[in-house]
């Protein structure tokens, strides 16, 4: 126990004066002459002995009252476990989790309301010198300072339910910055949130002992929860006319497992096709649902299930571009006699096919362009070599075809850079493809048959292909010496290709066979960019886009399709692509169309965050065990009404207080004397 003012004690001193009256009695006696004093004798014996009680009881009485009153005026407390209380003012930083989840209710209310008032509360049993800060899940600019009182209930009152969803860890470690550079010695941390389990990160906070940390939980009532947690297809790009196969994961976090559960797929709002799922207790379900797109353009697209717990979940938004047509280049050799590239792509309106020689090369062009096809160079420029890189790197496609007589330094510098193995000098002998990749998506459902007695082409001279640990590359052909034909690696953003024969018809026969415009189509269509399907709002996020023709002075908006709602996001051109920035004040889901001006160039979809949809939480108890298993000592749990939460903030700020107990003990003795004295005859 400790004191306020530990000076008053030395009061206590005047409790000698009472013993001292008690001692030396000063009171004068009368004689009485009496003349048989035989049978008083027994009656001054009994009635001294009943006396000396009588006076002892009511000393010690009147010494205790004069030591409560001595005692309540040293204002007597016990600090709060963890916490010293140290001179000065106290800096206090209250986080109000306002995801969607603190919309849940129990039988006190709420969850958000509930939270504002025991924030509110928590401020008010602090002193009016002291400095406060609000935090929200949205980490607000505004809510990055101190503030006084009332200022912070004001701020307390405007919260609002927001998109974002924050980490425990995450609040932690902005706590722990503002308040270690607020000057104040006294900190104190409010955590006042629903304890969902998938943010409950507990195990990666970094403790700060100079911080009391307080949590203050609000639990709703368990609702079971059904929601499409993510959604993705079979292959990386959309194509026209082909079947597209969508898989989506439903989740349910209840405990009853939901059967026939209807589903409904939108794109452009006309129905597409329905599905159903099966879903066990606290599990999730992988549903399919295959369409085709029959016409190109922006494909917004909504997924709809049926469920009556948590209705903010239901939709999940996702879309997706079906080219119009793919930017193809190709950069060819003067020297080069063969047409094979142009034969497959010039004469398909599918393809904006180009052609452009090795020395005529507007590297400008590259980042309009899906596809790039070095066609049989000689030697690679330094220059040449880097923009490829560069062009990779940002999400295009790179098909290599060597020369005859390539420079293989300049190729190998080509093929090291985009993660492509390395090429050997070129060696000689009939050999033969053996082995396809058919797995792989280039050659996935490009041929009726893919086993048997099926021709293959031959080659008489080839670069072997090496492939190292290091690299991403792996092979879509074997030769039958078991050195690679063809090899694919993923770059950056895009994807890069090597074939290790030139078109050279005394070479091999790669031009004559099937294996060729096939392999050239697919690498062409799936050269797209391969935009996300979709993106959490309440966060900041970069979204990087290809392709875009920004020219001119317009400016870029984000329309929601559905309610026509508009934003002006930030944006920057960056290494040929644009980058568009998302923040927080997003906070509506549905599909979004990104315009420049009057033209639309992009298709963006928002969903809300789907960790608010797990809406298991973990128990205080819980949480106080893994707490304690971690030596955190400077940890508290609140629980309780209003009432028992304000309480208990006033005893972390001052400690528990005792000295109204010792006012009332004070007077219970001082009744307790006055009995004696008039009822004790």
């Amino acid at each position: 126990m400790k004191f306020v003012h530990p000076e008053i004690l030395w009061a206590l001193g005047a409790l000698a004066i009472p013993i001292i009256v008690h001692l030396f009695n000063f009171r004068k006696f009368k004689k009485v002459l009496f003349s048989n004093v035989e049978f008083l004798k027994e009656i001054k014996q009994e009635t001294q002995s009943k006396s000396k009680l009588k006076h002892l009881l009511i000393l010690i009485s009147r010494m205790l009252a004069m030591a409560f009153i001595i005692l309540a005026f040293a204002q007597p407390f016990i600090p709060a476990p963890g916490t010293t209380k140290k001179p000065g003012g106290t800096a206090v930083s209250v986080y109000i989790d306002n995801s969607y989840s603190m919309e849940g209710e129990n039988e006190d209310g709420r969850l958000l309301e509930l939270a504002k008032n025991k924030a509110i509360e928590i401020v008010s049993a602090y002193q009016p010198t002291d400095k406060f800060q609000l935090l929200t899940s949205d980490f607000e600019g505004r809510h990055q300072r101190l503030v006084s009182k009332d200022e912070m209930i004001e701020l307390i009152q405007e919260v609002e339910v927001s998109a974002a969803a924050r980490n425990i860890s995450e609040v932690v470690s902005r706590q722990r910055d503002l308040l270690n550079n607020s000057g104040l010695d006294n900190k104190r941390s409010f955590l006042l949130t629903d304890l969902q389990a998938n943010i409950s990160d507990f195990n990666a906070i970094q403790n700060d002992s100079t911080i009391h940390f307080n949590i203050v939980p609000n639990s709703a009532n368990d609702v079971g929860n059904i929601y499409i947690d993510s959604v993705w297809f079979d292959t990386p790009v959309r194509q026209l006319n082909q079947p597209e196969v969508l898989n989506m994961r439903i989740a349910n976090t209840g405990d009853d497992a939901r059967d026939n559960v209807p589903v409904q797929l939108s794109i452009n709002g006309q129905q597409k096709s329905v599905a159903s799922a099966n879903i066990e207790a606290s599990g999730n379900s992988v549903v399919q649902m295959t369409f085709t797109n029959t016409d190109p353009g922006y494909k917004n697209c909504e997924l709809v299930l049926d469920d009556n717990s948590i209705t903010k979940d239901d939709a999940y938004y996702f879309s997706f571009d079906v080219a119009a047509q793919i930017a193809v280049m190709e950069i060819k050799a003067a020297s080069t006699l063969s047409n094979a590239v142009a034969t497959v792509y010039a004469d398909d309106p599918y393809f904006a096919f180009s052609t452009v020689s090795e020395g005529a090369i507007d590297f400008g062009a590259f980042k309009l362009q899906n596809l790039i096809v070095l066609n049989q160079l000689s030697t690679l420029t330094s220059g040449l070599v880097s923009e490829v890189e560069k062009f990779v790197d940002a999400g295009g496609s790179v098909f290599i075809l060597p020369a005859s007589n390539a420079d293989i330094a300049t190729y190998n510098d080509l093929l090291s850079r985009i993660q492509l193995g390395q090429m050997g000098p070129k060696a000689t002998g009939e050999n033969k493809i053996n082995s396809v990749s058919y797995e792989h998506f280039i050659f996935k459902n490009a041929f009726e048959k893919t086993s048997g007695n099926i021709d293959m082409p031959i080659v008489k001279a080839w670069y072997p292909l090496q492939i190292s640990s290091s690299t991403m590359a792996e092979p879509l052909m074997l030769l039958q010496t078991g050195t690679p034909f063809m090899l694919s690696s993923t770059h950056g953003k895009g994807r890069a290709y090597m074939c290790a024969v030139s078109l050279t018809t005394e070479e091999n026969n790669f031009t004559n066979h099937a294996f060729f415009p096939t392999t050239l189509l697919r690498v062409a269509e799936f050269s797209q960019a391969t935009a996300q399907l979709a993106y959490a709002l309440g966060k900041e996020q970069a979204i990087t886009l290809r392709n875009l023709n920004t020219t001119g002075e317009e400016t870029f908006k984000l329309r929601n399709v559905q309610s026509g709602l508009e934003f002006i996001p930030e944006h920057r051109n960056a290494a040929g692509n644009t980058e568009i920035f998302i923040h927080p004040d997003l906070n509506v889901a549905g599909n979004y169309a990104l315009m420049w001006g009057q033209n639309q160039t992009a298709t963006l979809s928002f969903n809300y965050d789907r960790k608010e949809s797990d809406t298991r939480a973990v128990t205080a108890d819980q949480v106080q065990t893994e707490l304690s298993d971690k030596g955190y000592t400077n940890w508290n749990i609140l629980t309780g009404n209003l009432e028992s939460i304000a309480a208990g903030a006033g005893e972390i700020t001052d400690g528990k207080k005792y000295w109204l107990s010792m006012i009332v003990w004070a007077l219970i003795f001082l009744a307790i004397e006055i009995l004696l004295i008039k009822f004790w005859r």
